[in-house]
């Protein structure tokens, strides 16, 4: 799927990496797409990471490799574009919240139904009030399925 005789797909290169809060970075891709990836569940899920987890400086020194295929960092840890593919989406900013409340036909107290949460919640989120991992899951599993 993503490697071709073991090469990356030049639609799944990266082109630049920028460590942000936490163990999230933005990252450009070779197409000019941006996306934010919280790498801490690949990180915590295996024991050659423990540095990248318990250390901000070496996690800050994130870069792309020479191919574009992997992030790199200065104690030669790699985590390569098909892990990083594989990680579930769960950064969701409120530009993406309503455009798939939107694309569902979903309205606030429709989602405040569904989700159990309060109308008034939902419009925070709506409104810019950073949205929480599992939230954005479900909305991304809602859109997947295309209805509710």
């Amino acid at each position: 799927m993503l490697h071709v005789a073991g090469l990356v797909r030049p639609a799944h290169r990266l082109s630049s990496v920028v460590p942000l809060a936490g163990r999230v970075v933005k990252i450009v891709w070779s197409d000019g797409r941006e996306s934010q990836a919280d790498l801490m569940p690949l990180l915590a899920n295996h024991r050659s990471y423990v540095s990248l987890r318990k250390d901000d400086r070496l996690f800050r020194s994130a870069r792309v490799s020479a191919d574009g295929g992997a992030l790199e960092w200065s104690d030669g840890s790699r985590v390569a574009v098909s892990a990083m593919l594989k990680l579930p989406q769960t950064y969701m900013d409120a530009i993406e919240l309503r455009a798939i409340m939107d694309e569902l036909r979903l309205s606030v107290e429709g989602l405040s139904a569904l989700l159990g949460l309060s109308k008034r919640v939902i419009a925070d989120y709506r409104s810019g009030v950073p949205i929480p991992k599992p939230l954005a899951l479900a909305m991304r599993y809602l859109q997947e399925r295309g209805s509710i």
